[in-house]
């Protein structure tokens, strides 16, 4: 028996240490909020979308092809149907739904957090809660982490833990009030690895503009290209939300993580929206509806709000200089198709994602060419790194959390079965 000590509670945490507990050996878990998983909780809006039966290319990102065929290879060793598989073992059973999302069939993030706790507790494995992960020592017949303990019990102590085997789990730097706080990426420079500047991903996104104090609130099924120096970059389509800062829901998220790599790269983002993207023909809809043959009777506002949400109306209206009380036959049929033209691509600079406390996961981190096929590190021999640590995200729909399974099941097993220390 040996050590394998997992540095980090959350998801990759968590599977990698009843991996490695399968096989018989000590495994201790270190987490330094006051107990594991919290962000676990947070997935799913609570219901912990746990992964995706669907096709996984095209729907993870990283630095460059060769990491990302890495990510597609380690997709193929644990899949979907491997995290089905292994939650069923442990006492949890999943449905799947229209859109390929796997969810605990009770649909409470809370369950899978208690079959995996449960699952720890019965093989044996060790947490210590409350203590923070200082520094790593690899030493030549194992190493060393120093741990600083906080809480009633332990307040102000210090201590060292041996490792035969260490597991960096420590998650990214989203959410950092669930323990995601960056701390992994200084261990990880500790054993020498490099770490890609990580940005938020899976974030709100700021806009330009003082109109969207207007229309904060609104929700809206639209299509969303990204367009970055004037080039098309990325497009998703579905629920829009605006705020009073910019625009948010699942099509932002999607490609958020794009616009944060440019916009760190000091680029031009815009987003442009298609409020009308139940229209298949743009432009027989626009000469239909600028008709004042047709509907010179009404104002424009009236005419618009039966083409989208009540504030979008008034908001294009005012934007064009049309009065409320105006009528189509008033602000003539030019004026009025330049304004549904524009609910076909409302065009708004994009400043800024919102900071990591909004963000889902991040991008970046440590280079997958610094780690092996079973994410045993490169550099440091008996240290595996998993998880958020690792420069790979996914876009909504379970594929981060497939990841963390993914790594954590692959390393764990690893870190347990390895015997020489070469």
């Amino acid at each position: 028996m040996y050590n394998v000590i997992v540095a980090g509670g959350g998801a990759s945490g968590l599977t990698a240490a009843i991996f490695a507990a399968k096989n018989g050996h000590q495994v201790t878990i270190l987490e330094h909020k006051d107990r594991v998983g919290k962000k676990i909780l947070m997935t799913g809006n609570g219901r912990c979308n746990l992964t995706n039966m669907s096709d996984v290319h095209g729907k993870y990102y990283s630095s460059d092809k060769q990491s990302l065929q890495k990510i597609y290879d380690t997709l193929v060793s644990f899949g979907a149907n491997d995290t089905r598989a292994f939650f069923e073992r442990i006492g949890l059973y999943t449905k799947e739904k229209k859109d390929g999302g796997v969810y605990p069939v009770s649909e409470q993030a809370a369950v899978v957090l208690e079959v995996l706790r449960g699952e720890c507790e019965r093989l044996g494995v060790r947490t210590i809660t409350g203590c923070e992960v200082r520094t790593v020592k690899p030493l030549k017949q194992g190493g060393t982490v120093g741990v600083v303990y906080s809480g009633e019990d332990a307040a102000g102590r210090q201590a060292q833990f041996h490792y035969d085997r260490l597991i960096l789990a420590t998650g990214g730097k989203a959410a950092p009030a669930s323990g995601s706080d960056g701390s992994g990426y200084r261990l990880a420079k500790m054993l020498g690895h490099s770490v890609i500047k990580p940005l938020p991903a899976l974030v709100q996104l700021r806009c330009a503009g003082s109109f969207f104090k207007s229309v904060s609130g609104v929700r809206a099924q639209a299509g969303i290209t990204l367009y970055i120096d004037g080039t098309k970059a990325a497009f998703d389509e579905g629920e829009l939300q605006l705020t009073d800062y910019g625009i948010s829901g699942i099509p932002v998220f999607q490609f958020s993580r794009v616009a944060a790599r440019a916009l760190d790269g000091g680029k031009l983002c815009e987003a442009g929206i298609n409020f009308l993207a139940y229209v298949e023909d743009r432009a027989s809809f626009i000469k239909e509806n600028a008709s004042i043959k047709r509907w010179g009777y009404k104002t424009v506002e009236a005419l618009l709000l039966g083409m989208v949400h009540k504030k979008l109306a008034a908001m294009v209206c005012k934007k064009h200089k049309i009065g409320a009380g105006a009528l189509v036959s008033e602000a003539g049929e030019k004026a009025v198709r330049e304004c549904i033209a524009e609910l076909f691509d409302f065009r708004v600079k994009i400043m800024e994602t919102n900071p990591f406390e909004n963000a889902q996961v991040c991008s970046g981190g440590v280079p997958l060419w610094e780690v092996d096929e079973t994410f045993r590190s490169k550099l440091s021999k008996d240290v595996y790194l998993v998880g958020e640590l690792l420069d790979c995200d996914g876009i909504c729909g379970g594929y981060n959390l497939q990841w963390a399974w993914a790594t954590g099941a692959i390393a764990g097993t690893a870190a347990a079965l390895r015997e020489d220390r070469t």
